[in-house]
């Protein structure tokens, strides 16, 4: 199949996407632009912000703008520190995934998932062995 080494995306129809696919291009080190993601500063945390944060920890220093993220094609790296959910819901889901390039994380405040996804974890290590 096709290699994918970058992606860009206006993001202003659907910017709760942008967190998972963020963590999807950090985990397979694809480089883009993440636009159209000006509510994401005013949701239960900057949610901008605190990828720009917890990213770090995985080696992945994005920049950031009002309302976009660039990632880098930088390599991922098992976190030293426990990734922070922010006591945001989808911080914790958006992160999961890496996972499975760093079998490993610890993620802090796992139970925030309750509020729009009970039985996330119990799903999430299903599609692990599968």
């Amino acid at each position: 199949g096709a290699v994918v080494s970058a992606f860009n995306y206006d993001f202003s129809n659907c910017p709760d996407l942008a967190q998972t696919i963020a963590a999807t291009m950090a985990g397979l080190g694809i480089k883009g632009k993440l636009s159209g993601l000006k509510s994401l500063r005013i949701k239960e945390t900057d949610r901008i912000e605190a990828l720009k944060q917890e990213f770090l920890k995985f080696n992945i220093e994005i920049e950031t703008g009002p309302d976009f993220i660039v990632m880098p094609s930088t390599a991922i790296k098992l976190p030293i520190k426990a990734i922070k959910t922010h006591q945001d819901h989808r911080m914790a889901m958006c992160i999961a995934p890496l996972a499975v390039f760093c079998n490993g994380i610890k993620i802090e405040q796992p139970e925030v998932v309750d509020k729009s996804y009970p039985t996330f974890w119990e799903q999430f290590h299903l599609s692990l062995n599968l």
